[in-house]
């Protein structure tokens, strides 16, 4: 007997696919770029930039293969005025989960691990709090948040931040290790049973690093990410950041005051201020990866092109990574699917969007793409969050609209 939450949840879905099914997506769109369209953007960035005060946003759109905008707006620090550029450096926070579906996909592909086998088979180690017991844990049920873990475990640690406003508490994570992990897993209950429903955690997206670096014979999953996605499509700008040393590319990170996602300070105050960049420790997944709207552009065009002659992601791979693993209802009204990480939702009558946000207090990025219209938008900013997911969504609309037809 299915829980009254999941019964909704299908039969929402439901609705949704019955509406898909009556209007299929065209093969590929076919946008003709202009220089009304170019000005119309720049234009739609320039007035959220100024109606939300963001300092920077860097921004690139894909059509094909090919990079069809690439264009920065504002300044990576305020102070300074130094103008930012499609290369500089944003933490992409959990855009970094969609790598770890990456990941796992290549080496499901390659042999390496079974997505439905309990992740204990590649690390041993492991061992649960006595309410995740319930069944096994696997990489598919971590990867599309159904493991049952909480956002967070108990002894997650965060640094205190000195010269901020009274009550301003952005959420600067300390570095996570090894040792963190087990006793963390250890000791901390599950908010559901294994495979009940979908709860996002950051938590258990760590956990399928640790285990996707164990299988795959690397110290931590920055190296496995490197070894086998990163080097393959040349992203030398993309890391998980362990030092200060690369900073002088990197956007300073502001925190908004009044930012409605997380909440931390009275609306109204709309006040920025700089906080520090996020370190790591060997344990990441949830978050960590540093990128810049280039480099993650290379990444976004393999997704949409896999098979291509020249292309390292097969078309397997990425049909796994993209495939529905779950579906689940957001404030209460959205109906989204997910497969490796990746979010799936119907996008008006052009068809299926595949997204993922990812936001740390001082940087936040949303990318969004059609995997049958070959067209994607990429977008990092060190200003609001809400800026950036709406931007990038409105963008998107119009190439849709641009491009012609209808799905």
């Amino acid at each position: 007997m299915l829980k009254p939450a999941r019964q909704r949840v299908i039969l929402a879905f439901a609705g949704i696919a019955a509406m898909a099914q009556v209007s299929c997506a065209k093969t590929e769109a076919s946008l003709v770029w202009t220089q009304d369209l170019e000005a119309w953007i720049d234009e739609r960035v320039e007035e959220k930039r100024l109606e939300y005060k963001v300092p920077s946003i860097s921004l690139v759109v894909i059509s094909g293969d090919r990079r069809v905008l690439s264009k920065a707006y504002g300044v990576k620090d305020v102070r300074t005025g130094e103008p930012a550029t499609t290369d500089t450096l944003y933490q992409i926070a959990s855009i970094t989960k969609t790598f770890v579906g990456a990941l796992a996909a290549k080496l499901t592909v390659e042999g390496v691990v079974d997505l439905d086998a309990p992740i204990t088979r590649y690390a041993p180690d492991l061992v649960f709090h006595e309410t995740a017991r319930s069944s096994p844990v696997t990489l598919r049920l971590l990867l599309s948040h159904q493991s049952g873990l909480p956002t967070n475990p108990v002894n997650r640690r965060n640094v205190t931040v000195p010269g901020l406003p009274e009550n301003f508490d952005p959420t600067i994570a300390a570095p996570y290790t090894k040792a963190d992990l087990l006793k963390g897993l250890a000791a901390t209950p599950s908010r559901y049973d294994v495979g009940e429903r979908y709860h996002y955690s950051n938590f258990g997206m760590h956990l399928a690093g640790y285990v996707l670096a164990k299988a795959a014979g690397a110290e931590n999953f920055a190296q496995a990410l490197d070894r086998h996605i990163l080097r393959s499509l040349d992203m030398g700008d993309t890391f998980v950041r362990t030092s200060p040393a690369r900073d002088a590319q990197m956007a300073t990170p502001y925190a908004y005051t009044d930012d409605e996602y997380y909440k931390v300070f009275p609306i109204g105050t709309r006040a920025y201020f700089e906080v520090p960049a996020w370190t790591f420790g060997d344990i990441t997944g949830g978050v960590g990866l540093s990128s810049t709207a280039v480099d993650l552009s290379k990444y976004i065009m393999e997704l949409m092109n896999a098979d291509a002659a020249s292309s390292p992601f097969r078309r397997e791979m990425v049909d796994l990574m993209l495939r529905t693993n779950a579906e689940f209802v957001m404030k209460d009204e959205l109906v989204y699917e997910i497969g490796l990480a990746w979010r799936k939702m119907a996008f008006g009558r052009y068809g299926a969007v595949y997204s993922h946000g990812g936001h740390n207090d001082g940087h936040h990025g949303f990318v969004l793409f059609s995997r049958d219209r070959k067209l994607a938008v990429i977008e990092l900013t060190n200003g609001a969050h809400t800026a950036n997911r709406s931007l990038a969504t409105e963008i998107m609309l119009k190439l849709m609209q641009s491009s012609g037809g209808e799905g």
